[in-house]
């Protein structure tokens, strides 16, 4: 019987990222797939600027920004009129990605492939899972690929396999949730479009919605909409003539050139009650299913996938029990609630139809159009820049659990502009202390530094953010200094010498005094081993 520590189930975005996560850490996987290729009538477009971040991490985003469109607005409108915009670009500053990228699935899936390929790591296509079961130590699946039938011993095994999870069903995990009644209609077109191609739209009117994304190439862009009823009470056949009709829900005058295949798909809004059966987890579309409201999806699963890689890496690396991996369930679970809460109440809310209760909609949108903080909020819960883990059980003070800020500044130790995501580590924790005054803070980052790295088996990085021009002349071994002369990152000083543990998702583990007890708490709490007793 072959063994593997990890077997993840799906190809997908969500089942890729994790395999690249895997593989940069040096753990052993297999990745299968029922499907000879990527899929390309898959509905997936937009990437988020958090997902743009995870793919910095893994070296594809400069890749996913040459071959993508960039879209800075996501456009509302009903009755025929402009309701409200969302602007990304308020969070310039923020984050390296104001913006979003519209690029079909298949061709993040392929960029994905390419960096697994660089990294080691392939995909085994056309190769099922027929079966599944726990054993002591691991699980045993049951493969059928094109060299016949096969039985895997694996410590782990991930379903990313989509809505229809075959992972999901044989461990007896639910789908709780409901379907829609409408059913969708998707297609690639040529159109002439009026608007600017950097803005996504989603009109409303009494018969419908219609939904318009730009996608890399002139005048090209997806179309999604309700499918329409014949006035026999049937459903429209769907084609250019349909989709042509279908747009008079924009009240927009535009024409659809040409056309691609056209496919109709159901939605519904789902979420399995759990993550995690012993040694057999789910991520992405395999544990919750929703609207597509905002372009969430995708960049979902993404996340799920950067959550899990890091924690599973740590555990198949001896440097962490398997009780870690419970912290991913309690963490991506709410996160995922949140999403598709908000996109049920999204599409709901759009697809009121002829309901009184859409003049109290257009109200609603008309009060959040005037009230720029309202729209930046709605930004950063979209861009997912603001999904965070409070509340969770892994914080321990202040703001642990939020992700941490990519602030731009100059360091004037190193003379050059850096983002503080490029200044700590997406492969372990980062231990980050900021003080006004640099010798104090210097110093005590590498006593704990010393320390951490003497009595825990977690690899760290040292980072001092300090404005005193005295750090220039200051030095400690295994501590990178850094002068924020211009106080650029003024959010995350504190009185005294303050301490940040990030983790490797860039999410803050531990935010409060440097205090050595205390970050010990976050050590125990999220079940990192230790070397020693900590006194």
């Amino acid at each position: 019987m072959n063994h593997t520590p990890v077997l993840i189930v799906g190809a997908g975005p969500t089942g890729l990222t994790l395999a690249c996560e895997l593989a940069r850490r040096g753990v052993d996987f297999r990745l299968i797939d029922k499907h000879a290729t990527p899929q390309p009538l898959t509905k997936a477009a937009a990437l988020h600027a958090r997902a743009l971040e995870y793919f910095a991490d893994l070296g594809i985003a400069d890749r996913v920004l040459a071959e993508g469109h960039r879209v800075d607005v996501l456009r509302l409108r009903t009755g025929h009129r402009d309701r409200l915009g969302v602007d990304f670009r308020v969070l310039e500053g923020s984050t390296a990605f104001p913006h979003m990228i519209d690029l079909p699935q298949h061709r993040t899936e392929h960029l994905l492939l390419e960096r697994l390929r660089e990294l080691g790591g392939a995909a085994e296509r056309e190769t099922a899972l027929t079966g599944l079961s726990s054993v002591p130590g691991g699980v045993e699946a049951r493969l059928e690929g094109p060299g016949g039938a096969e039985t895997v011993a694996a410590d782990y095994t991930v379903g990313a396999d989509g809505v229809h999870s075959t992972v999901r069903d044989l461990v007896g995990l639910g789908f709780d949730g409901e379907a829609y009644a409408d059913p969708w209609v998707l297609c690639d077109a040529q159109i002439d479009w009026p608007l600017p191609r950097n803005e996504m739209t989603f009109s409303a009117d009494t018969e419908g919605i219609f939904g318009v994304f730009p996608l890399p190439g002139a005048n090209t862009y997806r179309i999604a909409y309700t499918q329409r009823s014949t006035p026999e009470g049937g459903l429209a056949e769907p084609g250019v003539a349909d989709a042509q009709a279908a747009m008079a829900r924009t009240g927009i005058e535009g024409t659809i050139r040409s056309a691609g295949q056209f496919s109709t798909f159901s939605l519904a809004h789902r979420q399995a009650p759990h993550y995690r059966a012993g040694r057999v987890l789910l991520a992405g579309d395999a544990g919750h299913v929703h609207t597509p409201f905002g372009g969430q999806g995708l960049n979902l699963g993404v996340g799920d996938a950067v959550n899990l890689g890091w924690k599973l890496a740590e555990v198949c690396a001896g440097r962490a029990p398997a009780a870690l991996l419970d912290t991913y369930e309690a963490e991506r679970h709410q996160v995922a609630r949140q999403v598709v809460t908000m996109t049920h109440l999204g599409a709901e809310a759009m697809l009121l139809r002829a309901d009184p209760r859409r003049h109290l909609r257009d109200a609603v949108f008309g009060l959040l159009r005037r009230t720029p903080p309202a729209r930046a909020t709605a930004a950063r819960r979209l861009s997912q820049l603001a999904h965070g883990y409070r509340g969770s059980g892994g914080a321990v003070t202040g703001a642990a659990g939020d992700r941490f800020p990519d602030l731009a500044l100059f360091d004037g130790t190193a003379g050059e502009s850096v983002t503080l995501h490029r200044l700590v580590s997406s492969e372990h924790h980062t231990l980050v202390l900021t003080g006004g005054r640099a010798e104090p803070a210097v110093r005590r980052a590498e006593e704990l530094s010393a320390r951490i790295r003497r009595e825990w088996t977690a690899p760290l990085d040292t980072l001092v953010l300090t404005p005193d021009w005295r750090a220039a002349s200051e030095q400690a071994e295994g501590v990178r200094i850094v002068l924020d002369r211009e106080r650029e990152a003024e959010p995350l000083y504190r009185s005294g010498t303050h301490a940040y543990l990030v983790r490797p998702d860039r999410h803050i583990g531990y935010d409060g005094p440097a205090d050595a007890g205390r970050i010990a708490a976050y050590l125990r709490l999220v079940s990192l081993v230790r070397k020693e007793v900590l006194v």
